[in-house]
């Protein structure tokens, strides 16, 4: 049951992500659904990186607020 609600997950947000950048890039919806792939691997990294930073960010404050 869980690995289910895993790939309904997975599915939404790659149909998400298919709808919107067709809509963002003005592309029909054949031409973003060979794209598709790629859109989910930048916005997953985008997703990778923001995270990352914020850990590195949240991170420093804690160490300079222990420091004082």
């Amino acid at each position: 049951m869980n690995q289910r609600l895993l790939w309904v997950g997975m599915a939404v947000v790659v149909l998400v992500v298919w709808l919107v950048g067709a809509a963002v890039t003005r592309f029909d919806l054949e031409t973003m659904a060979y794209l598709a792939p790629l859109a989910v691997v930048v916005v997953g990294a985008t997703v990778g990186l923001v995270v990352l930073w914020l850990k590195v960010v949240l991170d420093s404050l804690r160490r300079r607020r222990n420091v004082s």
